[in-house]
C-alpha cells in the first residue's frame, strides 16, 4: 500500500525501526549460548543503535524546509514483522542471525533507493543518497565483522 509521508517522517520511522531492531538483538542475545553468535548479536545491537543515532543527528542537521517535502512511500514493514517473517529458531544460530542482519540491510537499501527514485527535489534526493551511502558503509563494516567471526 502506498502512502504519503514527509521526509522527516520517513527518517523518524527508519530511526524507530533501528531502535526496535536493537531491542530485538538484545533479546535474542539472552536466547543463545554460542559465543560467536553472542558476539555477532552484540555487534548488530551496537550497529542498530549507531544507525538510529545517525538518523537522529541527520534529521537535526537537515534543512527544515527539505524535511517537509512530501514523498510517496511504500515501505511499511515493522522490525518485528520482518523478524517474524524469517521464522528464526528458538535459539537462533549464527547463520540465522547473519541472515537477519543481511535482511535488515537490504530493507534499508531498498527503502532509500525507492525514496530516492520517487522524488524530484535534488535537495531531498541528496539526503537519501547520503543515507544510502552511510548504510552501504555500515553494511561493509558489518560484513567484515561477520567474516572475522567465521574465522574464530
Amino acid at each position: 500500500m502506498k502512502t504519503f509521508k514527509q521526509a522527516h517522517e520517513v527518517l523518524r520511522d527508519a530511526q524507530k525501526f533501528h531502535l526496535d531492531m536493537a531491542g530485538i538483538y538484545r533479546n535474542l542475545l539472552s536466547k543463545t549460548d554460542d559465543k560467536r553468535t553472542q558476539l555477532l548479536l552484540k555487534h548488530l545491537h551496537e550497529h542498530e543503535l549507531r544507525m538510529a543515532n545517525n538518523l537522529k543527528d541527520y534529521g537535526a542537521v537537515a534543512q527544515h524546509k527539505v524535511m517537509q517535502t512530501w514523498l510517496q512511500y511504500t515501505q511499511e514493514e515493522s522490525a518485528s514483522h520482518l523478524v517474524d517473517s524469517l521464522h528464526l529458531s528458538e535459539k537462533p544460530s549464527i547463520e540465522e542471525i547473519n541472515g537477519l542482519g543481511q535482511e535488515i540491510d537490504q530493507y534499508f537499501s531498498k527503502l532509500y533507493d525507492s525514496v530516492y527514485e520517487s522524488i524530484e527535489s535534488e535537495e531531498v534526493k541528496e539526503v537519501f543518497k547520503n543515507l544510502k551511502q552511510i548504510q552501504d558503509k555500515e553494511r561493509i563494516a558489518l560484513s567484515k565483522a561477520t567474516n572475522s567471526l567465521w574465522d574464530m
